[in-house]
């Protein structure tokens, strides 16, 4: 009975998501107080059963080996889920103020409480078929929120999303059927489940591998499937912080984490040279990524542009195969999500604010809004990798996961990419700063405090966990050490 607990976090919000639709409020405020509860409920909830017992498993059907839907909680997913819910908080503060110049809201927030049940069930699925019908279940219930805004626009971008996740998939289930003829059993194992299955196998093994890492690459918008995260910027605000932060392109990494190190094992991929083949892959998402996001003037595209080149930076973590850089791809996992998360909040409050989108439109702003702009300012510097920023921390295990690989060249990678960022980022923070704008008074212009507690709690975070890293290096190293 007691593993029945870990169904409560995935479903209670498709439950509190149609009480949303059924309860008649009397006002906003009363439904926003709701809304609040539910996400709220929900993060005690996980961290409840975080608590509980660390290694529930709960088998919800199977009909062969193949087709097993069954949840698992282990370390791995507990990091995944406490980061997706802590933040679903944040963003729902910082929604009921945005989403008041929007329309469809009860629609919003009705998908928006849905995608944090799909989350948290990704996180805990304890098998690959359960992982992909949850991976399924994101694309359906993120595409009305990718679509919200009903503009042609956003039904090109709503369509191109669907193309890519549901190719990404098609990637995923063809290697899930061609690994099922090898070994039946593809529940999550801490350091794989093919060490006996390798011999004569190998190629075989080789393109599941890469089918899979395409296939989740999608959603980690791994070069060259890429473009729909761009372009699903004509969505709201919160959705693109969702999208870039927690949700989408994280359940990608996440995902990849997953076949890698709970499927195929470290040393299967050396074996086959799997982590070779997909570094190119890599490398080339993190290099394009950054030079893409030179050229836009939209504020929105380039940190859009941005996160294509740094989840480049977890997999890379990922695919080096030994302990620091593991360590620093799934710190960068954690770190990019608030130090992004706080870079999409401060791009809304600017267009709420002051309806600008374009970083050339920026000028003087530093001095209208200086709370909004001084938070996005640090969130730019833990993105270069600068201490004492949490963004720092990640990079540098990443750095020496390198040298530990005796692969002098990521580092170098690494330095210019950090280079390049540089260059996309400060000339945004000059602009607001030094720049004058002759056309306006000088006048405060920072959003509502719903707004802006978000947004300075996960700035102060970023600093924190830079000047006191080892309460989540800690953790890590825990998840690490029991897969390579």
């Amino acid at each position: 009975m007691k593993s029945l607990f870990i169904l409560f976090p995935i479903i209670m919000p498709f439950v509190l998501a149609t009480l949303l639709n059924i309860l008649k409020f009397k006002n906003k405020k009363n439904r926003n107080i709701y809304i609040a509860c539910c996400v709220i409920f929900n993060f005690i909830l996980t961290v409840y059963i975080m608590h509980s017992d660390i290694d529930m498993k709960l088998e919800i059907l199977k009909i062969n080996e193949f087709i097993n839907i069954c949840l698992k909680i282990d370390k791995l997913g507990v990091l995944f889920s406490l980061l997706a819910s802590s933040l679903w908080i944040f963003t729902t503060f910082y929604s009921m103020e945005y989403m008041e110049h929007e329309k469809n809201e009860k629609r919003f927030f009705t998908f928006f409480i849905l995608t944090l049940g799909v989350t948290i069930g990704i996180a805990f699925s304890a098998n690959l078929i359960t992982l992909y019908v949850f991976y399924e279940m994101l694309t359906l219930v993120t595409f009305p929120l990718v679509i919200h805004s009903e503009s042609e626009d956003a039904f090109k971008s709503g369509k191109k999303y669907l193309i890519y996740s549901f190719g990404g998939a098609t990637f995923v289930l063809l290697g899930m059927i061609l690994l099922y003829n090898i070994n039946p059993d593809l529940s999550f194992t801490a350091g794989g489940i093919l060490n006996g299955s390798v011999a004569g196998n190998e190629k075989m093994i080789l393109v599941i591998y890469i089918l899979m890492f395409l296939g989740f690459g999608v959603k980690a918008a791994v070069v060259p499937f890429h473009s729909w995260l761009p372009a699903a910027m004509v969505a709201p605000t919160p959705v693109s912080s969702l999208l870039h932060a927690v949700a989408v392109v994280k359940s990608g990494v996440f995902s990849i984490i997953r076949v890698s190190y709970f499927i195929f094992g470290a040393e299967v991929m050396r074996s086959v040279d799997a982590h070779i083949y997909a570094s190119i892959f890599v490398v080339i998402t993190i290099l394009m990524g950054s030079f893409l996001a030179i050229h836009h003037d939209n504020l929105k595209k380039r940190l859009a542009y941005s996160t294509i080149s740094q989840l480049g930076y977890i997999i890379l973590g990922v695919l080096m195969l030994n302990e620091n850089a593991l360590i620093g791809g799934i710190l960068h996992l954690v770190n990019h999500a608030l130090i992004k998360i706080v870079l999409f909040f401060c791009a809304g409050a600017i267009y709420t604010k002051k309806h600008i989108k374009n970083i050339s439109d920026m000028k003087g702003i530093g001095k209208e809004m200086p709370i909004t702009m001084w938070c996005f300012s640090i969130a730019c510097i833990s993105l270069i990798g600068i201490p004492p920023t949490n963004g720092f921390v990640s990079k540098w295990y990443l750095a020496l996961g390198g040298l530990n690989a005796n692969k002098i060249m990521f580092p170098i990678i690494l330095l210019f990419s950090a280079f390049l960022t540089s260059i996309y980022l400060l000339p945004i923070i000059v602009t607001a700063f030094f720049e004058k704008n002759y056309n306006t008074e000088i006048q405060n212009n920072d959003p509502g405090i719903r707004m802006l507690f978000p947004i300075v709690s996960i700035t102060i975070l970023v600093v924190l966990l830079g000047i006191f890293p080892n309460v989540v290096v800690d953790f890590v190293h825990k998840i690490v050490v029991e897969l390579i």
